[in-house]
C-alpha cells in the first residue's frame, strides 16, 4: 500500500509496483502485436506502457507524477536526467501521444481510450511494439541506474 506524504505519494512505497506494471504492459503489447484488427486496444496499451515507463523513471528520481501526456512526462523525466534520442521523442513519444492523449486534429482527448461516435480509422503513424519495447527497456534501465546513483533506497 502506498504511503502518503502530505498530498503526494512516497516514491519508495510504489517504485516496485511501477517496475512490475511496466513488465506486465510490455507483455501485453507483445501479445497484441500478434493480433490483427485490434488497433485501438493496441494503441491504448502502447501509450500506457510508455506512460508507465516514464513514470517509473520519475519515481526513481523521487517523484510520483500524475497525468497522461507523454510529451509532458518525457520533458519532466529529461529534466531529471533521462536520456532520450530525438528519434525516441519524435517517432515514438510524440506519435503515440497524438493518438493516446490528444488528437488535436479532432479536438478530442484520449481517442484510443474512450469510444467516440464514428471514430472510424484515422491515418496516423504510430510505432510498433519492437520500437516501443526498445525505448521502454532503455528508460527502465536508466530508472534502475538512477536509483543506484541517487544514494536513496527508493
Amino acid at each position: 500500500m502506498a504511503k502518503l506524504k502530505g498530498d503526494s505519494i512516497d516514491p519508495k512505497s510504489v517504485i516496485d509496483d511501477f517496475f512490475k506494471y511496466v513488465e506486465e504492459y510490455r507483455r501485453a503489447s507483445a501479445a497484441l502485436d500478434k493480433v490483427t484488427g485490434a488497433l485501438w486496444p493496441t494503441q491504448q496499451i502502447r501509450g500506457l506502457l510508455i506512460e508507465l515507463a516514464l513514470k517509473t523513471y520519475l519515481c526513481a528520481a523521487g517523484s510520483v507524477e500524475r497525468g497522461h501526456d507523454l510529451e509532458d512526462l518525457a520533458r519532466q523525466a529529461m529534466s531529471e536526467g533521462l536520456s532520450l534520442s530525438q528519434d525516441d521523442l519524435q517517432n515514438i513519444i510524440t506519435c503515440t501521444n497524438e493518438i493516446y492523449c490528444k488528437i488535436t486534429r479532432l479536438d478530442h482527448k484520449y481517442l484510443c481510450r474512450y469510444p467516440v461516435p464514428n471514430r472510424g480509422l484515422l491515418f496516423t503513424v504510430t510505432p510498433g511494439h519492437r520500437l516501443v519495447d526498445e525505448m521502454v527497456r532503455r528508460v527502465v534501465a536508466q530508472a534502475r541506474e538512477k536509483m543506484g546513483q541517487s544514494g536513496k533506497s527508493v
